[in-house]
């Protein structure tokens, strides 16, 4: 079980190559094993020069992101990091709000994974709290429930966001175990209640993004639904925002990850 960092809690330290350098030295000193998606791209960096810096630093990259109907630019992209899991497009908000939307939306996913088969590659799907809708007309059936049966279990798996899966009412260890066989990697993201906020008005509640362990979801239930299930590759730690220095919250979720969680 490896322990990578999504880059967009690293977003505003990734803007050229010293920096990019110095962001995978760091994470490499933290104990993280790789990324989710490369860094050095977006600061301009070829998949050579991006690729080397990993490699210096001895990280890995466990998925892909980019245009997936160029399916020549994701098979190339793919061998060059090694990574051979990408992930797919939300479903646009227009579609969210209708079982037609979702069902339509997983029939359009079905056939734009459709030229990878045999390639090697798979597809996942990053859930946010909107995928969660309930449908009176399906008993209460979430659009998550819908992406997860009607969409190709052989091409397409589910990256699994503990945050937004809590914050939609969901148990995201119960989640874990419904996603068994279709679920490689997890986004570990804590929830807290926001101490400083004033506002006290019931159903308001001012959340905040917290560090693993920090926060107030169950992650020794989410990480014993994770071994059950097995399959699991990757834990992810994503953090939108930090009130501390990120480097410092990244430490406090590995350091929770590794010494309390026993994710090695």
């Amino acid at each position: 079980m490896s322990i990578a960092v999504v880059p967009w809690t690293l977003r505003y330290y990734v803007f050229d190559k010293e920096q990019v350098r110095d962001t995978y030295r760091k994470l490499s000193d933290l104990g993280f094993n790789g990324v989710e998606s490369c860094m050095g791209r977006s600061a301009g960096l070829t998949p050579e020069e991006d690729l080397a810096l990993l490699k210096e630093y001895g990280l890995k990259v466990c998925a892909t992101y980019g245009d997936v109907k160029d399916t020549k630019a994701v098979l190339e992209n793919a061998e060059t990091y090694g990574a051979f899991l990408m992930g797919l497009p939300s479903i646009p908000g227009i579609m969210m709000h209708s079982v037609e939307g979702f069902r339509t939306y997983a029939h359009q996913l079905n056939e734009l994974v459709k030229p990878y088969r045999g390639t090697g590659m798979h597809f996942q799907y990053h859930n946010h709290s909107q995928e969660f809708r309930n449908f009176p007309e399906l008993n209460g059936k979430t659009g998550m429930d819908i992406l997860l049966e009607e969409t190709d279990p052989e091409l397409i798996a589910f990256e699994l966001d503990t945050f937004w899966a809590s914050a939609a009412g969901c148990d995201p260890a119960q989640w874990v175990e419904k996603l068994k066989g279709r679920i490689h990697v997890i986004h570990y993201k804590d929830m807290a209640v926001n101490y400083q906020d004033e506002n006290v008005n019931l159903g308001e509640i001012p959340w905040q993004f917290s560090e693993v362990g920090q926060g107030n979801l169950n992650f020794e239930a989410i990480t014993a639904a994770c071994r059950k299930v097995g399959g699991i590759q990757w834990y992810n730690v994503e953090q939108d925002r930090t009130k501390r220095p990120v480097f410092e919250s990244l430490k406090l979720s590995i350091d929770y990850m590794r010494n309390v969680l026993h994710i090695q």
